[in-house]
């Protein structure tokens, strides 16, 4: 019987590659504890209200600029017999690229209210910088170790979900990547999944709840709380556990390099990776 090629696969051969790194690192105790026990996460001078007024304003700001989008471009993704690749492409880039405006308002707006009660403005948050190199080294590093448990777990909890009965199906937008055919539409969707996508999430989820929640309540907390947030957030069953597993590996990452630009690559990987599978035609099973 000829072998034929296919998804499931390739996901096998990718967790089989990402398992001997994660193999290695768990081998090597000097490698494990650098790994997992580091914190290069300098302290963050902020208090529990100013980090919900900014998670508060990252949405906010987020979906007032999908509603502008919506009032001015809405009748033109109406139009198109595409209409929902044009809403995830537009929505896209409105959500997630307002909801970045967010952190240069928190700050200025922080800084203003401080000087005008006369107290002096609270530092800036030390930010860890590798040089570019080292940077994509560690991303795709930590793409590559995160991978095999995110496919054990997804195995496991396909399983469970469909044993209970529940939803196991994946998430309606892979179902618009694959039926979109205009190529500008395809690559946009691409751009805001692989691009807009992660910078906007890392900074919300690593960047700002699980930083702080590190050094408010302890790392295992951290972890548990951005992770399941990161999770639930996306709001499918299917993708739950592995989106969580998915979130706490991004920390690890994120608190071990001290650089947030590492779960930002390594981020864009996991969601590059999944679009270009899924893409390539190759038969499910």
């Amino acid at each position: 019987m000829a072998f034929a090629l296919n998804q499931e696969f390739v996901i096998i051969v990718e967790a089989a590659i990402g398992a001997l790194f994660l193999a290695r690192v768990l081998g090597m105790p000097e490698i494990r504890t650098r790994t997992f026990d580091r914190n290069r996460l300098g302290h963050w001078e902020i208090s529990g209200f100013e980090v919900i007024l900014l998670v508060l304003l990252i949405f906010l700001i987020g979906t007032i600029g999908q509603g502008i989008a919506q009032q001015f471009l809405g009748a033109w993704i109406k139009a198109s017999p595409e209409k929902e690749a044009r809403q995830l492409a537009v929505y896209g880039i409105a959500l997630h690229g307002s909801g970045l405006l967010a952190w240069p308002l928190f700050w200025l707006g922080r800084r203003f209210l401080h000087n005008d009660y006369g107290a002096p403005p609270p530092p800036t948050a030390l930010v860890r910088r590798e040089p570019l190199t080292k940077v994509v080294v560690h991303g795709v590093s930590a793409f590559a170790i995160i991978m095999p448990v995110i496919v054990l777990c997804s195995a496991a909890w396909t399983f469970i979900l469909q044993a209970l009965g529940m939803p196991s199906d994946p998430q309606d937008l892979i179902a618009i990547f694959t039926r979109t055919q205009s190529k500008p539409l395809l690559v946009t969707m691409m751009f805001v999944a692989c691009a807009l996508v992660p910078i906007n999430e890392e900074l919300l989820f690593r960047g700002a709840i699980f930083r702080f929640c590190r050094q408010r309540f302890g790392r295992a907390a951290a972890l548990l709380v951005s992770g399941v947030l990161f999770g639930a957030l996306h709001g499918n069953w299917a993708g739950f556990l592995p989106l969580t597993v998915l979130g706490v590996g991004l920390a690890i990452a994120y608190q071990r390099t001290g650089d947030i630009r590492v779960s930002m690559i390594a981020h864009g990987l996991f969601n590059l990776n999944t679009l270009v599978i899924v893409l390539s035609g190759l038969p499910q099973t």
